[in-house]
């Protein structure tokens, strides 16, 4: 049976361990499942996610780029133009509600995922692997994880308001390693929807579980990237079969 790592560690403050996410995870996991402190890390990574998000809509450029992704992402999934009235409307709600919105659905989103991801792995590592770890140690990991997230989209936030384009997952995911794909084709809409910083932040996830479950890390890693290819291929399927 794998056990959480007890061997005492010497403890990190919040500054600390959000760069040690980035720089040594390894090192940084062992003091955080030491000491599990989840909270500060996320509402860390909400506020940069906000910014990044919801602060360029507090401007026209940033509006309009964000009403643009929105009108794409319709007519990609219903394979229909958005009509001139529907096309108003969600000018007038972004207009008016789009900073907010993308605001508190952050703090609603990433939380409730966090929550979700936790419950996941813990059942998994505890139920199925027989792991004896603490629900607030799992959350803590991948509450820490979400630091790369944020950095995401910290970097992609400023390229994307200076280019006025503005997508669901950046500049930084693997469409642009296909670029021949039809846009709408299954294989075109599954890179398009894994990014870099996506795929970094499953791995460093896999480290923190590795730490906390005694195991391989190489297995854990490779667990977790399959898990979460196949449920982005269910997403990827979605327009295919539902909106022919």
């Amino acid at each position: 049976m794998n056990v959480p790592v007890s061997a005492p560690v010497s403890d990190r403050g919040l500054l600390a361990r959000t760069i040690g996410m980035v720089t040594a995870p390894t090192d940084t996991f062992r003091a955080v499942v030491s000491s599990p402190r989840p909270f500060g890390v996320l509402l860390l990574a909400c506020v940069v996610l906000v910014l990044a998000t919801a602060g360029p809509q507090f401007t026209a450029r940033g509006r309009q780029a964000a009403l643009d992704m929105q009108v794409q992402q319709v007519e990609k999934f219903t394979r229909q133009p958005v009509a001139p009235q529907a096309y108003a409307q969600m000018e007038r709600q972004a207009e008016r509600f789009g900073p907010y919105f993308a605001a508190i659905g952050t703090f609603v989103f990433v939380p409730v995922m966090s929550l979700f991801f936790t419950a996941l792995y813990w059942v998994a590592f505890n139920t199925i692997l027989g792991g004896t770890a603490a629900f607030k140690q799992v959350l803590a990991i991948v509450t820490h994880s979400q630091v790369i997230t944020a950095l995401g989209a910290a970097v992609t936030a400023p390229i994307q308001y200076a280019s006025g384009v503005n997508t669901p997952t950046g500049p930084f995911n693997l469409g642009a390693l296909a670029p021949m794909l039809d846009p709408n084709s299954f294989l075109a809409t599954f890179l398009g929807m894994l990014t870099v910083f996506q795929i970094w932040a499953v791995v460093v996830t896999a480290i923190g579980l590795a730490v906390l479950y005694n195991r391989t890390r190489r297995n854990v890693t490779i667990a977790l990237l399959a898990f979460h290819g196949l449920v982005m291929a269910g997403f990827a399927a979605v327009p295919a079969l539902f909106f022919r």
